[in-house]
Formats: C-alpha cells, sequence, structure tokens
C-alpha cells in the first residue's frame, strides 16, 4: 500500500499543467513539484530498483540453469608403443598429429529445501521493497516541506515589499505635509531633514526586500524542478486551518507516520534474518540434473574416434556438522539485533508522540498570537489615522507621527512571521501524521 502510494505521487501530480505562466497557489507549486522536482524523480526510482530485486528470482526460488561449451585443437608431435608384432612392441611415430576435442553441456539445479531460508530470504526483499516505498515518501514528504517553505518565503517576501512600499507612500505624503508646513513656517528644516532620512530608510528597507524576494522566487523555481531564470508569481492567500485536533493526529501518527513505519518494518526484517540465520541449521537439499555432450577426434593411437552424449541426474543433501560455532555466534548477534530494532521501535514512538505535541503546541500559540496581532493591527491603523490627523493640525511631532507609523508596519510585520510559523507548524504535523501528500 505504502508503495502504491509514493508510486502513485506522479499520476496524481499529471492531472495539473506546470506551467508558471499565472499566479500559483500552494497546492499548484505543490502539484508541480511532485512531477517535476528532481529529488522526487530520484526518489521514485529508487523504489523500482527495489521493486526489481524483490523476485522469487533473487531468493533463490527458482531453478539454476547454465550452459557451457568448448573446442579444443591440438597439432602434437606423438610416438606410441603398444604389445604386438614379431618384436612383441608395436611403434607408431605420427609427426603433426591433429587432435579435436568438442564438448558441450546443459546443467540445472534446484534448492528443494535449506530450512525455508530461500523463502525468508524472499520476505526479507519484500520487506526492503516495501522500505524503500516508505523511504521514497519521506523522501517525498520532506521535499515537499522544503517546497513549502519556499514558498512561504516567497510570500513573506512579497508582503514584506508591500508593507515597505506602503511605508514609501507614507512616508512621501510626510515629507509633502513638513515641506507645505516649512514654506508655511510652521515646522523647521530639521522637520525637513528628518522627514527625508525616514523616507530613505524605507526605500532602503524596500530595496532589500525586493532583492530578498528575487532571490526566494529563485530557490523555489529551483524546487519546482524550473529554471532559476524564469518568472513567477504566487497567490498571496495562505488559508490556514485552526480546526486540526491533537489526539486525531497522534492516532494518524502512530498507524501513517513514514518515519514509524520505516521503524517497524525494520524490526521485521531483522527478525526475517534471524530465521535466516536460523535457516543454516537444517541439511540443504537440491536437485540436479545435465545433459553432456562430448567429442574427440585422434590422428595417433588406436582410439581414432570417441563421442558420447547423455543426461545425468540425481540428489544431494549437504549439512554443516560443525563450522567453529560461527553459525550459533551469528544467531545470538541476530537476537541482540532483533531486541535493539524493537527498543528502537519504542524509542521512535514516544519521540514521535513528543514532536507531535511540541508541534501542536507551537502551531496553537502562533494562531493564537496571530489572532491577538489582528486586533493589534486594528488598533495602529486607528492610532496612525488620529496621530495623521493630529500631525496636520500641528499637534504632533515627527517623532510621534512616525513611531505610529512604525508600528503599523511592526504589527503587519509580525502578522507575515506568525501566519508563516503557523502554517509550518500545521504543514509539520501532516508531515508527522502521514497525510501530507494526501492533504
Amino acid at each position: 500500500m505504502i508503495l502504491s502510494l509514493a508510486l502513485s505521487v506522479s499520476m496524481y501530480a499529471q492531472d495539473v499543467s506546470p506551467t508558471l505562466n499565472e499566479p500559483i497557489s500552494l497546492e499548484r507549486a505543490i502539484m508541480i513539484a511532485l512531477e517535476q522536482n528532481h529529488d522526487i524523480s530520484i526518489a521514485r526510482n529508487t523504489v523500482q530498483i527495489s521493486e526489481n530485486n524483490a523476485s522469487i528470482g533473487n531468493a533463490g526460488l527458482l531453478p539454476q540453469l547454465s550452459a557451457s561449451g568448448g573446442y579444443q585443437e591440438s597439432i602434437e608431435n606423438t610416438e606410441v608403443q603398444f604389445l604386438g608384432g614379431e618384436d612383441g612392441v608395436i611403434s607408431q611415430v605420427v609427426n603433426g598429429a591433429n587432435n579435436t576435442s568438442l564438448n558441450a553441456s546443459v546443467q540445472a539445479n534446484y534448492v528443494l529445501f535449506d530450512g525455508f531460508g530461500n523463502y525468508y530470504r524472499f520476505q526479507s526483499l519484500k520487506n526492503l521493497e516495501e522500505q524503500a516505498g516508505v523511504q521514497s515518501r519521506l523522501q517525498i514528504e520532506s521535499t515537499l516541506v522544503q517546497v513549502i517553505q519556499f514558498f512561504l518565503s516567497v510570500n513573506a517576501e512579497q508582503d514584506a515589499v508591500r508593507i515597505s512600499d506602503e511605508s514609501i507612500s507614507r512616508s512621501i505624503e510626510r515629507l509633502q505635509r513638513v515641506k507645505n508646513r516649512y514654506e508655511l513656517g510652521n515646522a523647521t528644516r530639521l522637520d525637513v531633514l528628518n522627514a527625508e532620512v525616514d523616507l530613505n530608510a524605507d526605500s532602503v528597507q524596500f530595496i532589500q526586500a525586493t532583492n530578498r524576494l528575487a532571490n526566494a522566487k529563485r530557490d523555489l523555481l529551483i524546487q519546482l524542478g524550473a529554471d532559476p531564470e524564469e518568472k513567477i508569481q504566487l497567490v498571496e492567500d495562505i488559508p490556514l486551518n485552526p480546526e486540526l485536533v491533537l489526539t486525531d493526529i497522534i492516532q494518524d501518527a502512530q498507524i501513517n507516520n513514514a518515519s514509524l513505519v520505516l521503524s517497524r518494518l525494520a524490526s521485521e526484517n531483522t527478525d526475517l534474518s534471524l530465521k535466516q540465520q536460523r535457516a543454516g541449521r537444517f541439511p540443504v537439499l537440491s536437485l540436479f540434473g545435465s545433459f553432456d555432450y562430448i567429442r574427440n577426434e585422434f590422428e595417433a593411437g588406436q582410439l581414432v574416434f570417441q563421442e558420447t552424449d547423455g543426461f545425468t541426474g540425481g540428489i544431494s543433501i549437504s549439512v554443516n556438522l560443525f563450522n567453529g560455532f560461527q553459525r550459533e555466534t551469528e544467531i545470538q548477534n541476530a537476537q541482540i539485533q532483533l531486541k535493539n530494532s524493537r527498543e528502537t521501535l519504542l524509542l521512535t514512538q514516544k519521540g514521535l508522540r513528543r514532536d507531535v505535541m511540541n508541534l501542536y503546541e507551537d502551531y496553537q500559540t502562533n494562531l493564537f498570537l496571530f489572532n491577538k496581532e489582528l486586533v493589534n493591527l486594528e488598533t495602529a491603523q486607528l492610532n496612525f489615522e488620529r496621530t495623521k490627523q493630529l500631525f496636520e493640525l500641528g499637534q504632533v511631532t515627527n517623532t510621534d507621527f512616525r513611531e505610529a507609523q512604525l508600528n503599523i508596519s511592526r504589527v503587519e510585520q509580525n502578522m507575515v512571521v506568525l501566519k508563516i510559523q503557523a502554517k509550518l507548524s500545521e504543514i509539520q504535523l501532516y508531515q508527522l501524521s502521514g497525510k501530507l501528500i494526501e492533504q
């Protein structure tokens, strides 16, 4: 199931055309990344390798079939003596005798029983295939979190540019009013200079925010599998989900969290390794057979031609009687590794619950502070409008006006930061619950 989930991401992503010609939402950015991100493509390919390896042939459950053959020719000077003739010995001398030899063989071997070791090897390969699927999902989830982080970073910098631009507009309006008051004799030259300095400071912040925005966009484009030279615009609305329930997240995490599932599979594979080691105590029963063809031709000696062909078959059994207690040592080590894997699983479960609880606390805190900043923003706007009116009447100083202006900018910036943090907490909770791709 997990493997199919990791592999189906590609088909899921194909429903969305990966175009950047129009403003894209967070959901659309994720879909483009699922289709084009290079790390995700590598993760999918790795799963396919593990799927190819998890075969009954690699586990030794299929017979082995091999063929061999050869041809040999030799030219030799040969002297042969054998009994016969008047002297009792007949000699034969052949110079440059040409001898040839031809052989061919087809061999088959099949393990009938090895203590079910080949069966456990196959189960281990299937386990590793599933681990690769989960590891791929973990890689995909981590990559998607990075995509989301870069998306939110671009969004935050877009807000920073907007806030800086609005601050510049207020500073320009303030500077113009100060100049008008200076011409009427209601302000000093120092007031004009202060207004110009503040406008320059706002302009510097605008340029810096613009630069950060350009860099953030290039980072996002790489995560989307696009070229960094391309243009991209984002939909600025980032909805928050305030309805997440802690108990539901913990329950989902205990079942679906990729790291926890990997720990379970690793423990299961350690158990399979122990069974494979124990299978080595049993005898190995094998079935073998072959068809052989041999042809020899000689120009010297009594034997001139020889040709044989036929089938050979049988059953063999082998058992390891003693190997210096190596097998027992391997079994003992496998038992210890199984205990360690179970301890690791328990530690992963406890750490997961802790991480969920910590993130949920951050999520709730960020939502609370964000809502508080909404109230602060309304207050800051009212304060600025009132200060602006009093400034026009000459009842507040340049410093008071600037402070009211900065208050709005600070509150807006805090809201951006808190909203980004709340969204990241939400996304990370989805990741821990194993529901990120689904969401």
